[in-house]
């Protein structure tokens, strides 16, 4: 991933709500060109590149399709062989036999992966070696600008392995993550007409919205964010009274405005729903086919907060649509770096 892009990620601003005693909305400035692509401003060389780990079966293939509908220069294939047979060959010769002939396989099946990507005119890089999956798709992300990958695979001998990997990928790698639902139950590929935010009211969960804003560029598609008043949130208000669920209502309505406005700003095309129940129920009541759900892999703390593993797992095990799991800066959190200039500031 590119260091503009890093850079960019934790330099737009959000919208302010300052301590005066009712919210208002002051003009958020845009650090960024209103030109730029995937991070990159204008004048700069673009760097748009999709890493898309494989594992040389099927199931792993769906990403190839999605990867397909993503229109970026560059698109680097990998395939991670783990390096588990040869420990179990009698010598060295074998060993070494064993892994010449894993690379020939494999190479051999990249290039045949890459075709129609090579036929819309992308420049094809293929990359095989073995290793702990997740360690090496990590390592190669590095210079990636997204990763497509499925949660379904599997590796040689029938070994399932991209389930675990897709998790450890989406937490730990430099660049954010598009998972798409891969296996027996594989979602039907549909070409993405609308990029759906959730949100919950915490700076983590907004920090999903710097990519989500460049994805809406570069793709030129809406956005529909949206929040969702849980279970114990209902349940605080109700206690509180019919004023107070009113109001909490009202609330969550002019945060996600807010954010209506800033998009608006920015000449995307956004717009919000407000959604009461289980989270994850709530949202999959709205996601239809071609729909790209982009998220923070946590929101907010404590018992409501979301990690993939609970609400974004769920989505991606169900969802018609892939999910991007951006991942929230929790270094920023705990160092005492001052926020960006604009943050939200709470009452």
């Amino acid at each position: 991933m590119s260091v503009v892009w890093r850079r960019l990620r934790h330099t737009v601003t959000r919208p302010v709500r300052r301590a005066t005693g009712k919210r208002r909305v002051a003009e958020a400035t845009d650090t960024t060109d209103r030109d730029a692509t995937w991070g990159m401003p204008t004048g700069v060389a673009r760097a748009d590149r999709l890493l898309v780990p494989l594992d040389g079966s099927p199931a792993a293939e769906p990403a190839l399709v999605f990867a397909e509908l993503i229109p970026t220069q560059a698109v680097r294939l990998l395939l991670v062989e783990p390096d588990t047979m040869g420990p179990t060959l009698a010598s060295a010769p074998e060993i070494e036999t064993w892994r010449e002939e894993q690379t020939r396989v494999a190479e051999a099946y990249l290039v045949q992966a890459g075709e129609r990507l090579r036929r819309q005119g992308r420049q094809v890089e293929t990359s095989f070696t073995f290793g702990d999956p997740a360690t090496r798709i990590v390592e190669a992300a590095d210079d990636a600008d997204l990763v497509v990958m499925t949660t379904h695979g599997r590796g040689a001998g029938g070994r399932a392995i991209f389930g675990s990997v897709a998790d450890r990928v989406a937490r730990h790698a430099p660049t954010a993550t598009m998972v798409v639902r891969g296996g027996a139950r594989a979602m039907v590929p549909a070409p993405l007409i609308r990029l759906v935010v959730p949100l919950d009211g915490s700076p983590l969960a907004e920090e999903a919205l710097p990519t989500a804003l460049q994805l809406a560029r570069h793709l030129r598609l809406p956005i529909h964010l949206v929040r969702v008043v849980d279970r114990e949130t209902r349940f605080d208000s109700i206690r509180a009274g019919a004023a107070a669920a009113t109001l909490a209502r009202e609330e969550a309505q002019g945060y996600l405005d807010q954010w209506v406005q800033w998009f608006a700003e920015r000449s995307v095309a956004a717009d919000r729903g407000l959604l009461a129940g289980p989270p994850a129920v709530a949202l999959l009541d709205v996601l239809r086919p071609g729909d790209l759900v982009v998220m923070t892999t946590h929101g907010r703390a404590g018992v409501r907060r979301w990690l993939l593993g609970s609400v974004a797992d769920k989505l991606v095990r169900t969802s018609p649509g892939p999910v991007l799991i951006v991942r929230a800066n929790q270094d920023r959190r705990h160092t005492g770096e001052r926020a960006p200039a604009g943050a939200m500031e709470r009452e």
